[in-house]
C-alpha cells in the first residue's frame, strides 16, 4: 500500500524531508492505530506500513475504497478475513517441492478459506463497491484444491482414514495386528509373578512390561531399556515377538502410505503456491481497506473533501482521544496561511500537528475526527519544522537545527506544499529571529506553498496582519483561569500572558510588579488593549453560544410540535378513513337489503301480504341517509369548542367532522373512546369529536327480552322482543325462540321488533320466509303492536 511514484522530481531531500514529517507529525502512533483493526497479519504489515499518496488520482481511489469498505461494514456487517497462520513462510518451502505436515496442510486449508471468502465479498451490492468488487474479482479461485486438502486433512492436521482406500486399509490392518499383540504381552503377563505392575508400555516401538531386575528370570523376553535406578527392566515376553513385528510391519506400511499422501498434497500446494500467495496479497488489501473503515466507524470519522477554498473544521488530533479539543482553520481568505500566537500551553503547536497529521491521514485514504465541511487538497507534502532538534553529540544548536531543516523545506516546497512551522524565529536573538521569520513566510507566499506558522513574536503577527495573502489567529487561555481554552481564533494575534502566569504560579509579586514597570508603555498599552479585545470576544462568544443554544431549543421545540401535530393528523385521518370504512360496509348491507326488500314478491308463496311500499320506501331512506354521509367532505378537526359535558350511554350525541347524530352506546374508556350507534352501525371514536345535542337518534337503547304471553289467538303463546338488536344478534336468538316453541306444542308466537327503520323487521321475515316450520306470518294487529310486531303461524 506504498505510493510507489512517491517522489516526484525533487531527489532524495523530498524524500527524507516526507519521512522526517511522518515522524515529527507522528503518522507511526496512527498506523498502531490502525493496525488494532487489522484481521490477519498480511493486512496488518500492510497497515504498518501504509504511506500517504501524493497523487490526486491515487488519493481519490483509496478515499473511495475507504468510503466502499464503510458502506460493505454498514450494510453486509464484518467479513470474516481472520487468518490464525501466517501460512506464506509454508508457500515458501512448498514451491521448492518440500514436503509439508498435516497441520501445515490444514493451515493452508485455512488459508484458502480466507482467499475464498475475499473473493466473493461485496458480492450482493457489488454496483455499489466497484473499487473493492474489483479487487476480489481478481483473486484466484483455489476452490478446487481447498477440497482436495480437506477431503484428506482433519482440522487437527491427522490424514483422514479415507484420505485413500489403501490407506484406510492399512489403518485396519495395523490397529488388528496391535491387538494381537496387546493380547500376547497381557496373556504373558497373566503367568508372570515378578511384574511391579499390571502395566504394558511402548519402549523403542516395542510392547514391554516393567519387572523387577531380581525377578528377571521369571519372565522370558527381551531387555529393551532399564530404569535410571536399575531397578526395572522392561521387558517384551518372548512368545509376543512376532506379533509385535506383524504389527511394525503394518505400521510401517500405514507410515509409508501417509507420507506419499503428504508429498503429494504438498506438490498439489507447490504448483498453486504463486497463485495463493497472489490470492493472499488481494485479500490482505481487502482487509487493509476494511481495517480504514473500521477504523473510521469507531472514531466517528468524515471523508475530507476536496475542491473549494481550504478548511480545517472542528478537527480533533487522532492520538488525544477524548481530551482532543476541535480545531478549526479558514484559509478562504488567507490563502499563504496563518500566523498562529498565544501563550504556551494554549495549544498552539496541537493545533500545528492536528492539521498536518489530518492530511497526511487523509492522502493515505483515512477517513479522518473532523466535521465533513471540511475541505483540503492533495498536498505534493507536508513539511513539518516542529519541536526541539538539538543534537549534543552533533554539536548543533537548537536554532542551527531549525534554520537547516527550513533551509531544506524552502528547497523542496511548491505551490502544492503544507508547511508547518512551529516557534519560527525562537531560539536566537528577538529582534533578529523576529526578522527571519518574516523573511521565510514570505518566501513561502511567494512560491505558492500553504503555511502555518506559531511564533511568539509581535512583529511577525504584525507582519501577517499587513501581509495580504496571511491572517493573524490565536489560541488563548481564560482570562479569569488561565486554563487553556484550546479555541483558535481568527484575525487577531494572541497574548503571552506571561506576568499573569508567573505570578499564578508563585513569583514573587514585587519582582512582577517590577518586571511590568520595566515594560514598554507602548508595548503594555497594546497588551491591555488586547485584553480588552479578549473579553469583549469572550462576551460576544458566549452571547452567541446562548443564542445558538436558543436557537436550537426552538427548532428541538419546533420539531417536537410538529410531531405532534404529524401524529394528530395521522390519528383524525385512521379515525375518518375507519368511520367511512364503517359506512361504506353498512351502505352495502342496507342496498342488498333494498334489492332483497323490491323481490318481496318472490319471498314466500302463502298468502302473507308482501312488504309495502313505505318499507322499500325507508330502506330506500337509509340508503340515501349514508350515501350523504360517504359524500366527500372537509375532514378536517372541528372549531374549538368548549369541553363537552359529561356522557353517559344512551345520549344523543353529533359527531361534527362527519355531520352525523347518533346514540351513546359505550364510553368513555380509561383511553378517552366512545362508541356511536348510528342506525345499526357502530363507530368508535375518541370523545373530543362528539358533543351531546338535543336532535333526534336513529334508535332507541337496545333491550332484549323473552317472556309468556296470553294474545288473545286461543293459545298460550311465546313473545320474542329483540328491539334495539343488530339482524345477525336477533336470528340466532330467533332460531332458538322457534325451536322451544315447537317443542313446547305451540301454534302461534309474536316476534316484537319495532318500526324504526324497517330493517330488523326486513331482516326477520327474511328469515322466517325460508324457515322450514313456519307456516305464515303477517303485522300483528294494532291492538297486539301493529307494524312494531309479527305474529307468526307455526306448521
Amino acid at each position: 500500500m506504498t505510493d510507489s511514484a512517491a517522489a516526484p522530481s525533487g531527489g532524495d531531500e523530498r524524500v527524507r524531508l516526507r519521512a522526517r514529517s511522518l515522524a515529527l507529525l507522528e503518522f507511526d502512533a496512527v498506523r498502531a492505530q490502525l493496525a488494532q483493526y487489522a484481521a490477519n497479519p498480511i493486512s496488518r504489515e500492510l497497515v504498518l506500513t501504509l504511506e500517504p499518496a501524493y497523487d490526486a488520482d491515487l488519493v481519490a481511489v483509496r478515499q473511495a475504497e475507504t468510503a466502499e469498505a464503510r458502506l460493505l461494514l454498514e450494510e453486509d456487517g464484518s467479513p470474516n478475513l481472520t487468518m490464525t497462520r501466517d501460512v506464506r513462510p509454508i508457500l515458501e518451502r512448498a514451491a521448492l517441492w518440500a514436503a509439508l505436515t498435516g497441520d501445515e496442510l490444514h493451515a493452508v486449508a485455512d488459508a484458502i478459506g480466507l482467499v475464498r471468502r475475499a473473493k466473493a465479498l461485496g458480492a450482493r451490492v457489488r454496483r455499489r463497491v466497484p473499487h473493492l468488487h474489483a479487487i476480489a474479482r481478481a483473486v484466484p479461485d483455489l476452490r478446487g484444491l481447498e477440497r482436495e486438502l480437506r477431503a484428506k486433512v482433519s482440522p487437527s492436521g491427522e490424514l483422514l482414514d479415507d484420505a485413500t482406500p489403501y490407506l484406510r486399509e492399512a489403518r485396519a490392518e495395523t490397529r488388528a495386528a496391535y491387538r494381537r499383540a496387546l493380547d500376547r504381552v497381557e496373556r504373558a503377563l497373566g503367568r508372570a509373578e515378578a511384574l511391579q505392575e499390571q502395566l504394558v508400555t511402548v519402549r523403542n516401538e516395542r510392547l514391554v512390561a516393567p519387572v523387577k531386575s531380581e525377578f528377571r528370570g521369571r519372565l522370558p523376553g527381551i531387555v529393551h531399556a532399564v530404569s535410571d535406578s536399575g531397578a526395572t527392566l522392561f521387558v517384551e515376553p518372548i512368545e509376543a515377538v512376532e506379533a509385535t513385528n506383524a504389527w511394525r510391519e503394518r505400521a510401517a506400511a500405514e507410515r509409508e502410505e501417509s507420507e506419499r499422501i503428504l508429498r503429494r498434497l504438498s506438490a498439489s500446494v507447490g504448483r498453486r503456491a504463486a497463485d495463493l500467495g497472489y490470492a493472499l496479497e488481494l485479500a490482505g488489501r481487502l482487509d487493509a481497506t476494511l481495517a480504514k473503515a473500521r477504523y473510521a466507524l469507531a472514531n466517528g470519522a468524515s471523508p475530507i473533501l476536496s475542491g473549494g477554498p481550504s478548511r480545517l473544521h472542528e478537527g480533533r488530533h487522532p492520538l488525544l482521544e477524548g481530551s482532543a479539543e476541535p480545531v478549526s482553520m479558514d484559509f478562504e481568505t488567507a490563502p499563504s496561511g496563518l500566523v498562529v500566537t498565544g501563550p504556551n500551553t494554549g495549544g498552539k503547536t496541537v493545533a500545528l500537528k492536528t492539521l498536518g497529521l489530518l492530511a497526511l491521514m487523509h492522502q493515505a485514504g483515512l477517513q479522518t475526527p473532523c466535521a465533513p465541511t471540511t475541505r483540503l487538497p492533495v498536498f505534493d507534502a507536508v513539511y513539518a519544522d516542529v519541536g526541539d532538534q538539538q543534537s549534543i553529540q552533533a554539536s548543533v544548536s537548537t536554532f542551527s537545527s531549525h534554520v537547516a531543516n527550513i533551509a531544506a523545506i524552502l528547497r523542496a516546497a511548491t505551490e502544492r506544499s503544507l508547511v508547518l512551522l512551529d516557534e519560527a524565529g525562537t531560539s536566537t536573538d528577538p529582534e533578529e529571529g523576529s526578522a527571519l521569520a518574516q523573511a521565510i513566510l514570505a518566501h513561502l507566499a511567494e512560491r505558492g506553498a500553504l503555511t502555518v506558522a506559531t511564533t511568539h513574536h509581535r512583529a511577525v503577527a504584525a507582519f501577517a496582519e499587513g501581509h495580504e495573502s496571511y491572517a493573524n489567529a490565536s489560541v488563548e487561555l481564560d482570562a479569569d483561569t488561565l486554563a487553556p481554552t484550546y479555541r483558535l481564533t481568527r484575525g487577531a494575534p494572541g497574548r503571552s500572558y506571561a506576568f499573569a502566569i508567573a505570578r499564578r504560579i508563585g513569583l514573587d509579586a514585587e519582582v512582577v510588579r517590577a518586571a511590568e514597570a520595566l515594560q514598554d508603555p507602548q508595548r503594555r498599552t497594546t497588551e491591555e488593549l488586547l485584553e480588552a479585545m479578549q473579553r469583549e470576544r469572550e462576551t460576544l462568544r458566549q452571547r452567541l453560544d446562548e443564542a445558538e443554544a436558543a436557537r436550537r431549543e426552538a427548532a428541538a421545540a419546533q420539531a417536537e410540535m410538529e410531531r405532534q401535530l404529524a401524529e394528530a393528523a395521522a390519528a383524525r385521518a385512521a379515525v375518518v378513513e375507519e368511520t367511512r370504512r364503517s359506512l361504506q360496509t353498512h351502505a352495502r348491507e342496507v342496498m342488498a337489503r333494498l334489492k332483497r326488500a323490491e323481490a318481496a314478491a318472490a319471498w314466500q308463496t302463502s298468502a302473507a301480504p308482501p312488504p309495502s311500499a313505505g318499507e322499500i320506501a325507508a330502506v330506500r331512506d337509509e340508503v340515501a341517509a349514508v350515501q350523504r354521509s360517504l359524500r366527500p367532505r372537509n375532514w378536517s378537526a372541528p372549531n374549538a369548542r368548549s369541553p363537552s359535558p359529561e356522557f353517559a350511554p344512551g345520549d344523543t350525541v353529533e359527531v361534527a367532522s362527519l355531520g352525523i347524530i347518533g346514540t351513546l352506546a359505550d364510553g368513555p374508556d380509561d383511553s378517552g373512546r366512545v362508541e356511536v350507534r348510528v342506525g345499526s352501525a357502530r363507530v368508535q371514536l375518541a370523545a373530543s369529536q362528539v358533543r351531546k345535542t338535543d336532535a333526534l337518534a336513529d334508535a332507541p337503547p337496545p333491550r332484549t327480552t323473552i317472556r309468556l304471553a296470553d294474545d288473545g289467538l286461543g293459545q298460550s303463546n311465546i313473545e320474542l322482543d329483540v328491539r334495539g338488536q343488530r339482524v345477525h344478534e336477533c336470528l340466532e336468538q330467533l332460531d332458538a325462540f322457534l325451536d322451544r316453541a315447537l317443542r313446547d306444542s305451540q301454534d302461534a308466537v309474536r316476534i316484537v321488533h319495532g318500526k324504526g327503520t324497517g330493517a330488523l323487521r326486513h331482516g326477520v321475515w327474511r328469515h322466517l320466509a325460508s324457515h322450514a316450520a313456519v307456516a305464515a306470518f303477517d303485522y300483528a294487529p294494532p291492538e297486539r303492536g301493529g307494524d312494531g310486531a309479527t305474529e307468526v303461524r307455526l306448521g
